[in-house]
């Protein structure tokens, strides 16, 4: 075992509120005096000190007093003190007038008996026979019963559950850090993280005197299929039976480097703080300390509002987050370089402009003119007539969001757009486009997020310069438009990762056509690529938004089924727009989505005749 680490990036751990909690308990059972607290303690440990305590006082009362007044203990959103106490007072206060409370999501959780009503019941000396299966709960408190004695917190081993945010972190970002204190014998079920971590991820663990220092590791034979320029992550199965607390930290791990997760054993999860599995699938918090230090390790935005819920069991965190994703940005000569974490994203932002850097020969030529004189590893691509994302203003809000975390296994990253009209009153043709503009981003980051991509706009996205270059043979310099999907498929043949970045602080707005003839003119250019499109996945949804409209033409009763599916998209892209700009969301209403349900059907039909007639020039 080594002795120092030369790692600058130190992580102070709290410490395992599980075994904190169950020692309190014991202290109260024999009588001994309560080990110390201080504020930076987590909430849970606190809640239930306090509690125990209070309790402590209520019987010198009673003793004293027949006609001691009822207790109230709150327990805010603390489950542990919950189950505990609600054993402990039956033991101990049979008949007393106590009441738990707490916030209104721990009084809807089930009341059914868990692991820590059995561990309870053990702390308290039952004979609980052991279960075949049992939960490393229940053996963890069977193991603090038969070596008790009085202990300090300091005497505490720290946290292996809040261990797991940081593995995540260098999971997902690279690098290396030292989680103080943590060593490899532990009475922590959750200790599998590390395990888990280098198995499945490519997170190393070392043990040395001051810790345990992590690192992300080159990927595996057998847990990539390595390409020189990208890795393809695999699908990996995980039962959560026996460690329900790190699915937050491990599923959005599986999320960010774009692997598959087969979860087993996550029945609990739906009654825990929040329910996770669906907070997971929604980015949201609900007031879940998990949820949200898992959320903030994979660098989706978490508002500060949300994050003090952290306190819970980790008070630390956020200081500790900021400090090591501490941003930097600089511009010279068009290009920007992101300096987050413990790696640096270097990228170059292009914007091919007419007349300017294409020479009079087109897009396509000033795309490959741009990428080849650029000398750093991503390209960030940009139509010269979008609004710029806010991570790319400089006035820009604080970052929290880093691509570095997408574009380490990737060779092409697909980034949000959204249209928006100049005009405060927009036109009937301005409202349709957006509309149309919301279901097609709906539907583009659908399939991106699910393996089978099938749009990308050349106006918004990240690339792998060297992925670019070995996809450039397949772009079709012979057709004007398409540099964007033809990239696309190139990037899916020859087996680059597609990602996605469906984040409010990466969206770029896009302007609406102001006339029929410019839209039709527009539409028609993107329609007259078509036939040179090869993706199996481009195919199937080219075919069937056709044969749909085609056959609203033939059968306008098809309307009754297939306007609810496309609104619903509408609709949900519009809700996500809402929450990143309070702007427009009344203008799509349902009268203006059914006119163009009416109206797409013709405007298919006209732009891919016109789309096939068109002349051949940029």
């Amino acid at each position: 075992m080594l002795k120092k680490n030369s790692s600058e990036l130190n992580i102070s751990l709290p410490i395992s509120k599980s075994i904190a909690n169950r020692i309190l308990l014991l202290q109260a059972i024999h009588g001994d005096p309560l080990m110390r607290v201080s504020s930076d303690m987590p909430d849970d440990v606190l809640v239930l000190h306090d509690a125990l305590e209070q309790l402590q006082t209520f019987k010198q009362g009673a003793a004293q007093n027949s006609k001691q007044a009822p207790l109230v203990l709150n327990l805010k959103n603390c489950g542990t003190a919950l189950r505990f106490l609600q054993v402990h007072i039956a033991k101990c206060y049979p008949g007393a007038p106590i009441t738990l409370t707490g916030d209104p999501r721990l009084m809807e959780r089930d009341g059914k008996p868990t692991t820590q009503t059995t561990s309870a019941l053990i702390l308290h000396g039952e004979p609980i026979p052991v279960a075949e299966n049992e939960s490393p709960y229940i053996t963890m408190s069977r193991r603090m019963v038969s070596m008790y004695q009085p202990c300090m917190a300091d005497d505490i081993e720290p946290c292996w559950s809040s261990a797991a945010f940081w593995y995540e972190y260098v999971a997902i970002h690279g690098g290396e850090l030292l989680l103080e204190g943590l060593q490899p014998d532990s009475l922590q079920g959750d200790r599998i993280v590390a395990d888990l971590y280098a198995t499945h991820f490519g997170v190393q663990t070392e043990f040395i005197e001051d810790g345990a220092v992590i690192r992300s590791v080159s990927p595996k034979d057998g847990l990539y299929s390595v390409s020189e320029a990208v890795c393809q992550p695999k699908a990996v199965s995980i039962d959560f039976f026996n460690c329900p607390d790190l699915y937050p930290a491990i599923a959005l791990t599986c999320e960010r480097l774009g692997i598959t997760l087969l979860a087993t054993g996550t029945d609990r999860l739906r009654h825990k703080e929040s329910d996770r599995i669906e907070a997971v699938r929604l980015h949201e918090v609900r007031n879940d300390h998990r949820m949200a230090m898992a959320l903030l390790a994979a660098d989706f935005p978490v508002a500060e509002s949300e994050q003090t819920c952290i306190a819970k069991s980790y008070p630390q965190f956020p200081e500790i987050y900021r400090r090591i994703t501490t941003v930097e940005r600089r511009s010279n000569d068009g290009q920007t370089t992101v300096k987050a974490n413990v790696s640096t994203l270097s990228v170059t932002h292009i914007t091919p402009i007419r007349g300017v850097n294409d020479d009079n020969l087109g897009k396509k030529h000033a795309l490959s003119k741009l990428i080849h004189a650029a000398t750093t590893e991503y390209i960030w691509l940009h139509d010269d007539d979008v609004i710029l994302p806010p991570v790319c203003q400089p006035e820009g809000r604080s970052v929290f969001c880093q691509p570095k975390a997408v574009c380490q296994h990737s060779g092409l990253v697909i980034l949000p757009l959204k249209m928006e009209s100049e005009s405060d009153e927009p036109s009937l043709l301005e409202k349709l486009q957006i509309a149309e503009y919301a279901a097609i981003q709906e539907l583009t980051m659908r399939t991106a997020k699910r393996g089978h991509a099938v749009m990308c706009s050349g106006a918004n996205l990240i690339v792998r310069r060297e992925a670019w270059l070995a996809c450039e043979p397949d772009l079709h310099p012979e057709i004007p438009s398409g540099d964007d999907m033809f990239l696309l498929e190139a990037m899916k043949k020859r087996g680059y990762k597609i990602s996605v970045i469906d984040e409010p602080d990466f969206t770029a707005v896009v302007r609406p056509q102001t006339t029929w003839r410019a839209f039709f003119r527009q539409r028609m250019r993107w329609a007259g690529k078509a036939p040179k499109y090869t993706d199996p996945d481009i195919l199937r949804c080219g075919a069937l938004i056709v044969a749909a409209n085609l056959l609203q033409l033939l059968c306008p009763l098809i309307l009754l089924i297939k306007f609810p599916i496309e609104y619903s998209l509408i609709r949900r892209r519009q809700m996500r727009e809402h929450k990143i700009i309070n702007y427009q969301l009344s203008i799509i209403n349902f009268s203006i989505a059914l006119l163009l349900e009416l109206l797409y059907p013709f405007y298919i039909l006209l732009s891919l005749l016109g789309g096939l007639f068109r002349q051949k020039k940029w």
